[in-house]
């Protein structure tokens, strides 16, 4: 009888498939964080911005207290972008090259861009934001 039970138990560890668990994927998302400034450096909060790659509309989005607005970029955010603000009844625009031959440190998974990006405000010219 005991040979019994350890031929069985035998047969059921023989023809057991592989053991398989949870299985766990590691991968990086690049995200784009903004900080919109005003030319004295306060912040510029509420501020309409939108995202462009390669010419198309990719993203909208508004700024917070703290002139921060981020985007989630799709893969390793490489390519040509143009981000568009607005505030105000004025616009600036600038752009962003991203280029997937520049390494990125171990750890560091957003693109900080900080400047004055209203400096067209000194200017007083009025535009609509129609981008």
């Amino acid at each position: 009888m005991r040979w019994i039970i350890a031929v069985a138990i035998a047969a059921i560890l023989l023809c057991a498939g592989a053991a398989s668990g949870h299985r766990m994927f590691v991968g990086q998302r690049m995200t784009l964080d903004l900080y919109v400034l005003y030319d004295d450096g306060s912040p510029a909060g509420n501020a309409t911005v939108k995202l462009y790659q390669d010419g198309a509309l990719f993203a909208e989005n508004v700024t917070d207290a703290q002139g921060k607005v981020s985007f989630a970029l799709p893969g390793k955010g490489t390519g040509k972008w143009q981000y568009v603000v607005c505030h105000g009844g004025h616009t600036e625009m600038a752009a962003i090259n991203i280029d997937s031959n520049v390494p990125v440190q171990a750890g560091s998974s957003a693109l900080f861009v900080v400047g004055p990006l209203f400096s067209m405000l000194r200017k007083k010219q009025k535009s609509r934001c129609l981008l």
